[in-house]
């Protein structure tokens, strides 16, 4: 036993390249605030874009084509006519203070060794549900490790949390104490930052805030539904407004400071006979303040709708355009030993809130890593129903369909996993929260009301958008959905009938751009760290016999992709046209042939799903890997979020 002394087969027919991180990059300028020194982003941008396409030529040709068609595809992208600063967005919970440190320099500063263990061994029989101890600690990160998976898990040892914690701060360079690394990067950081690799900065931290930051750069007015410390609130942007709960549960007025221990590594690295696959990142909290989720209260509409009147001069009842639930993953597990466990209670005002947010607001869950099997069924019973979007990686996907099929944890799942078997446990998580047999709830406008209309899956090779659609386009579903709300038929909206969220084509661009913009820790695309990892082709299932919907896609009217060689469409990767999308029928639970008519007891629309793929631009030199999802997740819900009175 440590003490502190004082499976999967690969998606990849490219070679894969040695992807690297390497160190924290620090924002520049003092304090806690970011700096974003317009002025200079813009000339350091001009220069730094000329300088490095300069080197195109020596780059394969795919990589170059890929990179000018998917900024093309960004740029081109226009919305429907939005007011400014764009859609109101409501952002929600809590905030925390990420400390990064390298993890094997902290390992070192602590005489922590690896246990004598196979990689095998690591990978099948480290992931614990909860940490009580220095050796469940080393167990769950060997595990995370050698399987390349991003993880997050409570240490209930505060004791041993708390040594890590003082280590790991320790490292932080003394210049770099009083800064936060900025997660939003821009070209000036970059520049001035490659002499800048401290092994341990602090930062700002939690989904909410994270995904605040990406929302308002992209244009959106953004509220942040958290309780800050004095030093998180400074790293906050005037432009976003945050929106305070009140002191509860025996919680100071004064929020605590959550710290999330956030342990990165690279690609390739060995810790004694163990070997990272790819680079990402190991969390360890012990949080107060988050995992009570002090940052929701059921007036935190009214209060938004409160700010907003006052903001607008308007006396009508304005409604949020996007209502964004993240953070619960800090619930997972119980930290606080004294008080009891208010959890589910929490969890059961959160659905009661979510009920009455009004029916022309978009909700969107940002998915996590959740290894409490009972906590993650009452959060996805309390929660998910109110839900019409979801975000996720490859690793928390297929363990959301593992609790919505049987209601159990999944062991870390490939970093690498086969895009055909990746689309096949979206529909199976499509046809899964859209079975008309679910049990229905309370809503704004009637039980059982909101369904799935989006999912977004973001992995280390491609991003993932599936959306409803309908069959017939948005003139019919708008011609749809104005006659059964005229004839007074069952509430409808516009994401029943395929009107919601637009641009998929645009959304997975920009997330792979942004994927390759944050890890790289720069705004702008270096050809020379670049890389491509997803096969040159792939089928669109992996079990045709199950999904016969997907032998039905079609991609009109687009003109590139599929092609049908045998039974199974394929996606045939095109370097100069790299998005792929099509549209198959709605993945239900059964083929309708087979559905007993006691099973159809909601209306159903002529829609299909339009799903779109994109290679993402991999960074072979890492920077960052703490907050991609966030910001990639973020970052496509913007393009796909509009404002609903201009």
């Amino acid at each position: 036993m440590s003490s502190i002394r004082s499976q999967g087969r690969t998606l990849h027919s490219r070679p894969q390249p040695a992807v690297k991180a390497s160190g924290c990059v620090m924002g520049k300028g003092g304090g806690y605030g970011l700096v974003w020194g317009a002025v200079l982003f813009a000339l350091a941008a001009v220069l730094t874009v000329r300088f490095r396409y300069a080197f195109l030529s020596d780059l394969p040709a795919d990589i170059k084509q890929v990179i000018k068609s998917l900024a093309r595809l960004e740029s081109a992208y226009k919305p429907l006519p939005q007011r400014s600063p764009g859609p109101r967005v409501i952002v929600g919970f809590g905030a925390c203070v990420d400390l990064r440190v390298k993890a094997t320099t902290l390992f070192k500063e602590l005489g922590i060794s690896p246990l004598s263990m196979k990689t095998e061994d690591a990978r099948l029989h480290g992931d614990y549900e909860e940490l009580n101890s220095l050796e469940d600690f080393i167990r769950g990160f060997s595990a995370a490790f050698v399987s390349g998976a991003a993880a997050e898990r409570v240490l209930r040892n505060l004791t041993v949390f708390n040594k890590l914690v003082e280590t790991a701060a320790s490292l932080v360079p003394d210049q770099f104490q009083d800064k936060f690394l900025s997660h939003v990067t821009s070209e000036t950081d970059s520049i001035n930052s490659e002499t800048q690799h401290p092994s341990a900065c602090w930062s700002l931290g939690g989904n909410a805030p994270l995904m605040s930051l990406r929302l308002a750069r992209e244009g959106a007015e953004v509220s942040l539904a958290a309780r800050l410390s004095q030093r998180v609130h400074a790293a906050i942007p005037t432009n976003i407004r945050v929106l305070t709960a009140p002191a509860a549960f025996g919680l100071p007025d004064v929020p605590k400071e959550d710290i999330h221990l956030i342990l990165e590594y690279e690609s390739g690295e060995r810790w004694g006979d163990l070997q990272a696959p790819r680079a990402n990142r190991y969390i360890i909290v012990h949080d107060e303040e988050t995992s009570r989720l002090s940052g929701f209260w059921p007036d935190l509409l009214e209060s938004w709708r409160r700010f907003e009147k006052r903001a607008t001069s308007s006396s009508q009842s304005p409604s949020p355009d996007l209502f964004v639930v993240s953070g619960l993953q800090v619930m997972d597990s119980w930290a606080g030993d004294v008080q009891a466990d208010i959890r589910l209670n929490r969890l059961d005002e959160l659905s009661q809130f979510l009920s009455r947010i009004p029916p022309e607001t978009l909700n969107h869950f940002e998915m996590a890593s959740y290894v409490n099997a009972s906590f993650a069924r009452e959060m996805l019973r309390s929660v998910m129903p109110h839900m019409d979007s979801i975000g996720l990686n490859e690793q928390e996907l297929p363990n959301l369909v593992s609790l919505l099929t049987n209601g159990t944890i999944t062991t870390i799942s490939s970093a690498y996993p086969p895009a055909a078997d990746m689309l096949d446990a979206m529909r199976s998580a499509w046809a899964l929260l859209t079975d008309p047999s679910l049990p229905k709830v309370n809503s704004a406008s009637g039980s059982g009301w909101r369904r799935i209309s989006r999912i977004h899956l973001h992995t280390l090779a491609y991003q993932l958008i599936m959306v409803r659609r309908h069959a017939q386009g948005g003139g019919a579903a708008r011609r749809e959905l104005e006659a059964i709300t005229t004839a007074g038929g069952m509430p409808i909206r516009r994401s029943d009938v395929g009107l919601a969220w637009p641009f998929a084509r645009a959304a997975v661009a920009k997330a792979s751009l942004i994927a390759h913009r944050h890890t790289c820790a720069s705004s702008a695309i270096d050809p020379v760290k670049t890389r491509l990892l997803m096969d040159d082709s792939f089928a669109i299932t992996a079990d045709p016999g199950r999904w016969k919907s997907a032998l039905l896609a079609t991609n009109k009217p687009y003109s590139n992709g599929i092609i049908r060689t045998g039974g199974v469409p394929r996606i045939h990767f095109n370097d100069t046209a790299p998005v792929t999308c099509w549209t198959e029928p709605e993945p239900t639970l059964m083929h309708p042939d087979f559905r007993g008519p006691e099973r159809v007891t909601a209306q159903t629309f002529d829609t299909v799903i339009e799903i779109c793929v994109a290679p993402v631009l991999v960074c072979s030199q890492v920077r960052q890997t703490v907050g991609a999802g966030d910001n990639i997740s973020a970052g496509a819900l913007r393009v796909q979020t509009t404002a609903q009175h201009v």
